[in-house]
């Protein structure tokens, strides 16, 4: 795992997020018509009857290919977070976790990196601890 690929996880989230709404935005088209009819009861009076409802049957194949789509997509998005997860998880020093937990995934900056690993660590330092890290493998 290098560090473009641990820069992409924020992204990946973002992403998920994104086609998660556009599933949600997914709409059938509302149709209103009108037509001819009569009571059920003497006298048979013509009228006009209105009726409306989603139209399935021209969008509902489409919706539901578009659906399953931007599913098959978001669980491939889901399982690179999920492998970038184990990564992190699998890396034994628990500072250099904590450094590329809070820079990558929580999208902190090399100060508030250091601000919260405290220990008079400086930005500078946790960047270069996290790198040499990242150039080793």
């Amino acid at each position: 795992m290098d560090k473009e690929q641990l820069k992409q996880i924020r992204y990946l989230k973002n992403e998920i997020e994104v086609l998660k709404k556009q599933i949600e935005d997914l709409d059938y088209t509302y149709t209103k018509d009108s037509v001819k009819g009569s009571d059920n009861e003497f006298p048979y009076i013509e009228r006009r009857f209105t009726i409306s409802g989603y139209d399935y049957d021209t969008y509902y194949n489409k919706l539901n290919r578009l659906e399953r789509k931007l599913n098959r997509k978001i669980e491939g998005l889901i399982d690179l977070v999920e492998e970038t997860y184990e990564y992190i998880d699998s890396i034994e020093d628990s500072l250099i976790r904590q450094i590329i937990t809070l820079k990558y995934v929580n999208g902190l900056t090399w100060e508030q990196v250091a601000a919260s690993i405290g220990g008079n660590n400086t930005a500078d330092s946790v960047r270069m601890m996290c790198n040499r890290f990242l150039d080793k493998f």
